[in-house]
């Protein structure tokens, strides 16, 4: 039984280096983005001796690598072109899509930042079978787990890169034993798409936000935006590690004004909340927020909205 791996992330590798190490019989299609010329997962199989083809620099479509490694079973993770099932004529593999967060609630291509701004209470990997329609196949193996508070984006991804061996594992042995694969059929009724995060999207709305949901976006943007954005006397700042803390019976301020910057930097939030600011960003240098006085920011000054 061969089988083949689609993605183009480095997050597939620790799945190759298991089903490498299990002798399992695997081809590798990469449309992994190249950084001068080279490709991670194309120099890892390389290294591993695992056959891989590279779609920008081979020139085949993933159509010519199925017909011409003939994969009994696909799993693609991560792929920027919709799967057209009709288009394989010479053989039709069973074709899986790893999808990172929950379906049918969060369909889209990046679950993951979702989840995370959105405060979901629990995460998820999902592994369906592909069909015509974005993310709206059956459900043949899924993990949930709880969202903790020092989860960001860039550890979410680690932490299912080894959740993603577990679940394509579980299926690769109920095929080789030719067991009944059980599915769920996904329930249209919760069903909901998300896009790829805008650039509004990223950025702090302290009129709107609690400190709980601007703690989830810097959580949902890390380490990929380098933090939520906001705004201080017309330069861009970015929140890199913050956290609600007490009010201490504070009198109200306009969100966004800050209230400390002796020790702590402390920032006023709607409902009378307060957002302890523990690491910041600006021009690119990292700012420890103990040290805020000392980077030009003083009580009673505010951030703004970009």
């Amino acid at each position: 039984m061969r089988t083949g791996i689609v993605s183009n992330s480095t997050i597939c590798l620790p799945l190759l280096h298991y089903l490498q190490s299990a002798g399992r019989d695997i081809t590798v299609f990469s449309a992994e983005s190249t950084v001068n010329e080279k490709s991670a997962i194309v120099s890892f199989c390389t290294q591993a001796a695992i056959s891989c083809t590279h779609e920008k620099s081979s020139g085949r479509s993933l159509y010519d690598w199925v017909n011409e490694q003939r994969p009994d079973i696909i799993f693609v993770i991560g792929y920027s072109e919709i799967i057209r099932i009709k288009r394989f004529t010479t053989i039709t593999p069973v074709l899986y899509n790893v999808h990172f967060g929950h379906l049918p609630e969060y369909r889209g291509p990046n679950p993951v930042f979702w989840q995370l701004k959105n405060g979901a209470t629990s995460l998820a990997i999902t592994i369906h079978f592909i069909s015509e329609n974005i993310d709206t196949g059956a459900i043949a193996w899924q993990k949930e787990y709880p969202n903790e508070p020092f989860f960001s984006y860039g550890y979410v991804h680690q932490l299912m890169s080894h959740y993603l061996t577990e679940g394509v594992n579980h299926l690769l042995e109920l095929h080789r034993q030719k067991h009944t694969i059980v599915v769920k059929v996904q329930d249209e009724k919760h069903a909901a798409y998300f896009g790829r995060p805008t650039a509004n999207d990223v950025c702090i709305s302290w009129a709107s936000m609690n400190a709980v949901a601007i703690c989830n976006l810097v959580k949902a943007c890390n380490p990929w935006n380098n933090g939520a954005i906001t705004s201080y006397n017309g330069f861009e700042v970015r929140i890199i590690d913050a956290e609600p803390a007490p009010s201490n019976g504070r009198i109200p301020h306009l969100p966004g004004t800050i209230l400390n910057t002796s020790g702590s930097f402390l920032i006023s939030c709607i409902n009378n909340e307060v957002l302890h600011i523990h690491t910041l960003m600006v021009n690119g240098v990292l700012m420890p927020g103990r040290f805020a006085a000392k980077y030009g920011f003083f009580e009673g000054q505010s951030f703004n909205n970009i």
